[in-house]
């Protein structure tokens, strides 16, 4: 499953890189793209090994709020 996160909180390179390398060790996570510059991360992950709240923790956990970009809404309970 691919997520797109906002990230804000972040002030420089070295906060994307350091996200990016903790959501890349990260069980389940194949591949973590954050960019500062778009205030964003592209997380490609395998759902049965690691849920999307729980990445979103691990951001939480290093001190930035992340939230799901362009979540679709229109499936919920359906």
């Amino acid at each position: 499953m691919k997520a797109e996160l906002n990230i804000s909180g972040m002030h420089c390179e070295s906060c994307a890189a350091d996200i990016q390398e903790t959501l890349a060790e990260t069980a389940g996570v194949s591949y973590a793209q954050v960019s500062y510059n778009d205030r964003q991360a592209i997380v490609d992950f395998d759902e049965n090994t690691v849920q999307q709240a729980t990445i979103l923790k691990k951001i939480q956990d290093l001190g930035y709020t992340a939230t799901i970009a362009g979540e679709l809404q229109s499936g919920v309970g359906a």
